[in-house]
This record gives structure tokens, sequence and C-alpha cells, in this order.
């Protein structure tokens, strides 16, 4: 496994007990089917409707067929099982097969980026110009689009800053929490600027799922602002899977005039 060293177990039964109406996902997932009169099922079987299965069953259910049952699992808290290493075998005698690990479609995406001097070619658009990369990135603090209704986690930060290398900041004659105006060839934002080193010049890190519905980011201190904004899904998008570009958005700063 590339996640952990050695092939590991450890089971810890929960610590507190449920109270009130909280609910496992999968208890909403039986209640929809105990009331639609429909099969809820498992590697190891449909899940019983007479009654309100347990956790556990729900995992044995689940788990069905793996490679070290269950109940091994629980009595086996923090071990390392050598045995239970995965082993690519030799192929069979007289096999052929391979695996394709450079499709042509691949390899002609990747033939035609490398020919490119400019890695903002595509999303040129007359008179207009990109020096900056803005990048996505990750908060402590909120996951996504969740966090918001905690007030623990407000009291942390209730936007998406715009973090920029100082050496940028200084050079547009910026302080930290002046607001930008940060612009792409599809759409523009307001985001408020915050200096950090580990950022490199040229770039700016900055994290997705904030802002609301408002095109005019007039609450980008409370709520942040979204850098969809900022893509197309009908331009510029990987042939291979369909996505839009995510990352290393060609855009331009300006500085808001208050």
């Amino acid at each position: 496994d590339r996640w952990f060293r050695a092939p590991y177990t450890n089971y810890t039964p929960a610590v507190l007990e449920r109270d009130g109406d909280v609910l496992n996902e999968w208890e909403v997932f039986w209640e929809l089917s105990r009331r639609l009169g429909a099969p809820l099922p498992f590697a190891g079987g449909p899940a019983p409707m007479d009654k309100r299965p347990t956790d556990d069953e729900i995992i044995d259910l689940a788990y069905a067929g793996s490679r070290m049952p269950l109940d091994e699992v629980r009595n086996s808290k923090m071990q390392v099982h050598p045995e239970r290493a995965l082993v690519v075998q030799s192929a069979d005698e007289g096999s052929a097969a391979q695996f394709t690990l450079a499709p042509q479609d691949l390899m002609a995406e990747l033939a035609e980026l490398y020919s490119e001097t400019d890695s903002g070619a595509a999303f040129r658009v007359i008179g207009a110009d990109f020096p900056f990369r803005l990048t996505s990135r990750r908060l402590k603090h909120r996951l996504n689009s969740l966090g918001t209704e905690l007030p623990a986690l407000a009291k942390k930060g209730t936007t998406n800053s715009a973090y920029m290398n100082p050496i940028d900041v200084d050079a547009l004659g910026l302080s930290n929490g002046d607001l930008i105006t940060i612009t792409s060839p599809f759409g523009s934002l307001i985001a408020v600027v915050e200096s950090a080193p580990d950022v490199r010049t040229g770039v700016i890190s900055m994290a997705h799922s904030w802002g609301g519905s408002s095109l005019t980011d007039e609450k980008v201190r409370d709520i942040g602002s979204p850098t969809n904004r900022l893509v197309s899904t009908d331009h510029n998008y990987d042939v291979v899977t369909g996505m839009a570009v995510q990352s290393a958005i060609p855009v331009a700063v300006t500085a808001v005039q208050v």
C-alpha cells in the first residue's frame, strides 16, 4: 500500500454513545430503504429490515469477504501483518496482455503542452494579459464549504484570502487586508490580500468553496468569494477527463479603489 509502510490493523470501539437525533450515514439509507420497501444491498447480503441493525452488523455486511475477517481485525489492535502484504504475482505463462500506461490521446495532449512556450496562451484574449497564476489551496479551519456555521472555526477566519508573495504585494502597492480584483478571461472576483512568504512570486494561492451567489462580492470579508467564477466549463477543459481547469489559472490583479 502506498499510504502505509506495512499492512497493519487497528480497531477502536466507539468512545461515546450517541445522544439525541444524531444518525450514522448508513442509518439514513436504511430508513429510506425500510420505508420504500426496497432492499439495502451489501457485500454480505441485504441489511435486515425487521429491526435496526447495529453499527458492527452493518460493518460486517459491508466488509464481508475481505482479506481479513472483521472479527480478526477487532482482535488485532495495533498489529502488523506482514503475511498479508499485497504482492503482485508473475504473469501466467504465455500471457501477452499489457497495461496501456500511456494512451495515445494522453500522449498527444502532453506533446501539445510541451510545445507551448507560454503557459497562459490558451487563456489569452485580445487586449488582456494575465501575469499571475491562481492556484487552489486548503485552509485548516474549513473543509470545502463546511465550517462556516461553527463559531469556533469562524473565529479563525471568515474569508478565503488571496495569499501572495510579499514581493508581489509590495510591487502592487498593497498591504495586508487590502481588497483586490482578480480577473481571468472568464470572470472576476474581489479578494482580501494576505502576505505569505511561502507563496512563490507570480502566484496567488486561494481556497475554493467560498462566497455567495452575488457577483459583486460586497460581503467578501464575511463570506469570501468563489474562485470557480474564474474558469469556464466550455473552454480550456481537459480533453481526456472533461474536467475544467482547477488550478494555475492565468489571472491579472488590480487594487480596488476605495
